[in-house]
């Protein structure tokens, strides 16, 4: 069989073609020809589904015809003296002619098999079904699923299961298959077998077509790294014929870091191979929302260069986002694929990661209001001053505080968000908001985590010892829980829970914790989680400056129990040194 390229115009004609040359002189310039001549069609290799041209060539046989059309017979049956009518075996095509010796035909939508190509034509008027035979080809053109050769979006993916691909024919290569089935074989093993079989090569996870038969979409199975033949059956018995084969190349995919950020670029970001293919000195790395070529020489318009490729070793490169990697207008996320080479003149050597872009996040300077809330969460706050928080349905957005995520986060506008606060130790804290260009943090502290508790129970009758159970946050970071208070000795240092009286919060407290206000000391504080501890309430004994005071009843009353981190920090700092006074946080001494 022979594979050349298609070629138009006159070229020298085969061993002979004198004699056909002098017959078409005869019958130049009548009607239809006397009778046919002979001619060569190049190529003589057709993909399944028609699409594709051939040309023939007879030196002088199109001289003056000024209409023409064609037939291809099947099975390389003898051409009709006349064009006749179509029939399964003969099928019509389209005829353009070039110049007095060379006509191209469009090739029909064919099934596998050989034909001979027949063109009729006259001088003037156009072809009947009485117009007689001009050229009919010496040899076939043969058709076969060797032959079609879809094309592939995307031609090179990653070796991870569940790339999809679409192979589009020249025609509608797949009406024979009812349920189409593909499978991978790599291109060193050898070329796709002429019916379905999975020696040697790997099923496709799943194939289906499209209304025309002209797309087959592939999702490929897990593959090892290399160059395979696609092969594209009518089903997945064994009789089912080759309908198409194509290359496909799988490599492995790099790693982003990070995954996604703001449109316009400047960032850098930094791709990280699972083996080291970056043997070369210059890396090139090109962003596109389209396909990576399999070389440098293949990137167009489309492509958008990277003009800082930094190496870093060879499997890791850094590369600074250029600005023309933008979100698509209307869009609140656009994926650019990054193409990895070896060089700016050489070889992809990985398969595309993709990166993704949205409107300009800003969170550098927030305002919240609040500025601060209870270490136990629960405060609803407002934040402003914000930029590129995407307002459509669904969007990617998140936010935290010390990493803290806020509850029933919810979008005012573009610059504003609210939300709840969640439990967190006791701190000043950096807020952190998340879209899909990636995370900003706030450049300063912008709320304050205070001890804020709630207890149960909250009531008891004096002289008794109830257990008190607290529920706040940060309770596993205290240490150094003092022990109990003795007569005459003064609590100094460490970490207490005591009940205390509105007196206990005063500016002039501000440097003990057992100046006025203190009443009685929550004894064994036993910490169960990072938001629980119990202790046991003394209203038994009360406290004072001097300590213990045995056998003194708590009067009735309305108090706040209090956790201490240090009370001998002489700031007493109230929001992190002692826990915020709220209502969950009173206790009540009465008789029931």
């Amino acid at each position: 069989m022979r594979k050349s390229a298609t070629r138009t115009g006159s070229r020298p004609f085969r061993a002979g073609a004198a004699v056909v040359a002098t017959a078409a002189a005869v019958v130049a310039g009548t009607a239809a020809p006397a009778y046919a001549v002979a001619g060569t069609i190049d190529p003589d290799v057709a993909p399944i589904g028609g699409g594709s041209t051939t040309i023939m060539t007879s030196v002088g046989a199109f001289t003056s015809i000024t209409a023409a059309s064609g037939r291809f017979v099947a099975n390389s049956g003898t051409c009709p003296t006349t064009f006749g009518t179509t029939s399964s075996t003969n099928l019509a095509a389209t005829v353009a002619v070039n110049d007095a010796d060379t006509a191209t035909l469009t090739v029909p939508a064919l099934a596998a098999g050989t034909y001979r190509a027949c063109i009729y034509g006259v001088t003037s008027g156009a072809v009947s079904g009485t117009t007689a035979l001009s050229v009919n080809s010496t040899d076939t053109l043969v058709v076969s699923g060797a032959n079609t050769a879809p094309a592939l979006s995307p031609s090179v993916g990653a070796t991870a299961a569940g790339t999809v691909i679409t192979a589009t024919g020249l025609g509608a290569y797949l009406v024979s298959a009812t349920t189409p089935a593909a499978t991978f074989k790599l291109a060193s093993v050898g070329a796709c077998a002429t019916t379905y079989t999975t020696t040697s090569a790997t099923a496709a996870t799943t194939v289906t077509k499209n209304v025309g038969n002209t797309v087959a979409t592939v999702t490929a199975p897990a593959l090892t790294a290399g160059t395979y033949n696609l092969c594209i059956y009518a089903g997945s018995g064994a009789s089912s014929a080759l309908l198409g084969t194509t290359s496909y190349t799988a490599m492995a995919a790099p790693t982003l870091s990070p995954k996604a950020g703001n449109s316009g670029g400047t960032n850098t970001i930094t791709l990280t191979t699972p083996t080291a293919v970056i043997t070369g000195g210059s890396p090139a790395v090109t962003f596109t929302k389209g396909n990576c070529p399999t070389t440098y020489a293949g990137v167009n318009g489309d492509h958008v260069p990277a003009v800082t490729v930094t190496k870093i070793s060879t499997s890791k490169v850094a590369v600074l986002v250029p600005v023309g990697v933008v979100v698509d207008v209307g869009a609140s996320t656009t994926a650019w694929n990054t193409c990895l080479f070896m060089s700016s003149a050489g070889n992809l050597i990985a398969a595309p990661a993709t990166y993704t872009v949205a409107p300009a996040l800003g969170a550098a300077n927030p305002t919240i209001t609040p500025s601060g809330g209870p270490a136990q969460g629960g405060t609803n706050i407002v934040i402003t001053g914000l930029t590129g928080i995407p307002t459509a349905e669904g969007a990617v957005l998140t936010a935290s505080l010390g990493g803290s995520p806020l509850e029933n986060l919810a979008v005012v506008d573009a610059t504003s968000i609210s939300g709840r606060t969640t439990a967190h130790a006791a701190s000043d804290v950096k807020l952190s908001v998340t879209t899909a260009a990636g995370t900003q943090t706030s450049t300063a502290n912008e709320f304050t985590y205070s001890y804020g508790i709630t207890i149960s129970p909250t009531a008891a009758t004096t002289n008794t010892t109830p257990t008190i159970d607290v529920m706040g946050a940060g309770f596993s970071s205290i240490s150094g829980w003092g022990t109990a208070a003795t007569a005459g000795v003064a609590p100094a240092t460490g970490a207490y829970v005591f009940l205390v009286n509105n007196a206990w919060f005063t500016t002039a407290n501000a440097g003990s914790g057992l100046n006025s206000g203190l009443v009685t000391q929550c004894t064994s504080p036993t910490v169960i989680s990072d938001n629980e501890l119990i202790c046991t309430l003394d209203l038994a004994n009360t406290l004072s400056a001097a300590g213990l005071v045995l056998g003194a009843d708590v009067p009735d009353g309305a108090y706040s129990l209090v956790v201490v981190n240090d009370i001998a920090d002489a700031t007493l700092d109230p929001a992190t040194q002692y826990s915020r006074v709220s209502s969950g946080a009173t206790f009540t001494v009465a008789e029931y």
